[in-house]
């Protein structure tokens, strides 16, 4: 079969020719509503609304309101639900004023019987935890629910069992393939490794935690979500100190956290910007000592606390950390 390419990557569903921001990914939840009558049932079910919608429902996309924003998706099912979706990429929600305006827009809704709604899509942790708990529960006396990617991604294929249509199954076959690639999930596929540095700098001074131990004695790293560090969690983690590579851990889980009190057990707050918080499996301990550099092979000098990604059976099998990273590279771009 002949193969479609955008931008060097291969297009495997009609969605990818969106893109993957929060429009082109807005637009295919629209579109896949649209057509896809069972999934719309399974959002009815999912926000608790006591009857589905009805054939008069229609969805609208990127609706403006003067001075009331412009909506991602809006539901409206006359005289039974007016919902408006406000949709976004990664672990961020909508500021108050956002959320505020579409309150004021639905409640200059003429239509007195329809239940009305503010629904927020974005990510959350594995336990679904981390976004209810930072979307308030209503905003000016309308309601609010949040809903993660992943479980919209969830009831996608829950759908696929129960679509009747073949046309439908298909859409939703390639709306979960689409999402699971652009939603923050951790590739399964893939054998990287983020090394980071590691210190004896007290952390924790309550406590006199520090980063080692975390690491050492908590099992446990942290680091910011996004800016100079990874948007996704990477499926391996690898720590370098004292001048070589300690360990290598698979990140069992992880969540997000927005203070390290309660995690670690603090005496006092000690409130952050959204970190995630990795639960680290066991160790894997390189075989033999694997350098930070190898100034015998002339790689280039790692800065103190830079950080690197590396294939894992590069970072166990090199000489040094600089070469892995070197040789990971290479191997990046021939592919």
């Amino acid at each position: 079969m002949t193969q479609l390419i955008k931008y060097g990557q291969k297009v495997e569903t009609f969605f990818d020719l969106l893109g993957n921001d929060e429009n082109a990914m807005t637009f295919s939840l629209g579109w896949a509503l649209s057509e896809c009558d069972t999934l719309c049932q399974k959002l009815a079910a999912k926000l608790c609304l006591d009857d589905n919608f009805s054939d008069a429902m229609h969805l609208r996309l990127q609706e403006y309101e003067f001075q009331k924003g412009i909506s991602d998706i809006e539901i409206v099912d006359p005289g039974r639900f007016h919902i408006v979706i406000e949709a976004k990429r990664g672990f961020n929600i909508p500021l108050p004023d956002q959320l505020e305006k579409y309150a004021e827009r639905l409640s200059s809704n003429r239509d007195p019987k329809a239940r009305k709604m503010i629904l927020v899509l974005a990510e959350s942790d594995r336990e679904e935890q981390w976004l209810p708990q930072h979307v308030p529960a209503n905003v000016c006396q309308i309601e609010v629910q949040a809903i993660s990617w992943k479980q919209i991604r969830d009831m996608a294929e829950e759908c696929v069992g129960s679509a009747t249509k073949r046309s439908e199954k298909l859409l939703l076959r390639q709306l979960i393939d689409y999402f699971r690639k652009v939603t923050n999930v951790q590739n399964k596929m893939s054998n990287l490794v983020y090394v980071v540095s590691a210190s004896n700098n007290v952390i924790f001074k309550d406590l006199g935690t520090t980063f080692i131990d975390v690491i050492e004695k908590h099992q446990r790293y942290f680091h910011p979500v996004g800016k100079s560090y990874p948007v996704d969690p990477p499926n391996y983690i690898a720590f370098r100190y004292h001048g070589k590579l300690q360990s290598i851990h698979h990140i069992d889980s992880y969540t997000i956290i927005e203070d390290y009190q309660k995690p670690f057990n603090l005496p006092n707050p000690y409130p952050i910007d959204k970190h995630y918080l990795y639960e680290l499996g066991p160790a894997i301990k390189p075989a033999k000592e694997i350098r930070t550099i190898d100034k015998t092979k002339g790689f280039t000098q790692i800065p103190m606390s830079a950080r690197r990604w590396c294939f894992i059976d590069l970072l166990l099998t090199c000489d040094s950390i600089s070469e892995a990273a070197v040789k990971t590279r290479q191997r990046l771009e021939g592919d």
